[in-house]
């Protein structure tokens, strides 16, 4: 027998509440996130952490978002930061080559957007797994460096598709910063990322049933 409609929406497994609480924990998310990559050699851990709650969030595991967010900093901080400081070193160099191109003939200019675009996209990639795995796995650096690599090429779709999800949120909000920031406040780093996370998540739980 249905229930009335007024016990079905104030049910808290109905969607309407079940919508809310993912964008109260999004919300919590990303503001924990933002602060902790405010001193620029966390952010790697910052984004470790948020991975540690968003595939238990897809998952629709119990989740704490604070207590579990901290937990996965502290535990992941040392290898999250030597992950993400060579990225961070590529990422200026790479800013300084961009930077420089406007000096360069045009074959070699357009020959150096290429090489940089392939060079950035892939780094990218493997940066969108390195983060995930080292919230998930206790492996080497080294380790999770090649099976990062190995799953950015080997599911590639999805890879293209994380980083298609990334370029428009980045792309949007650079074009609608002033609007957006408040949004970005909000959502700007932990709504992406879980919209990535239920594309990467399938990936994972193949590889546990393994």
């Amino acid at each position: 027998m249905a229930k009335p409609f007024n016990q079905r929406f104030f049910d808290q497994d109905n969607v309407f509440f079940r919508f809310m609480g993912v964008c109260f924990d999004l919300v919590e998310l990303n503001v924990l996130t933002l602060i902790c990559c405010l001193p620029v050699v966390s952010v790697g851990a910052s984004i470790t952490a948020m991975h540690a709650v968003l595939w238990r969030m897809v998952r629709n595991e119990e989740t704490y978002i604070a207590r579990q967010f901290w937990d996965a900093f502290r535990r992941n901080f040392k290898q999250s930061t030597a992950a993400w400081l060579p990225m961070l070193a590529i990422g200026l160099v790479m800013a300084v080559d961009v930077w420089t191109l406007s000096s360069l003939p045009a074959n070699l200019h357009t020959l150096m957007v290429v090489v940089l675009a392939v060079v950035g996209l892939f780094v990218a990639a493997c940066g969108q797994y390195l983060f995930v795995l080292i919230s998930r796995y206790r492996n080497p650096l080294a380790r999770q460096l090649k099976n990062a690599a190995l799953l950015a090429i080997g599911f590639f779709p999805r890879t293209m598709g994380m980083l298609a999800i990334l370029v428009v949120f980045a792309l949007l909000s650079a074009r609608y910063f002033l609007y957006a920031i408040p949004l970005l406040i909000m959502f700007g780093i932990s709504l992406p990322q879980y919209c990535c996370a239920w594309l990467y998540e399938p990936i994972f739980r193949r590889i546990d049933q393994r």
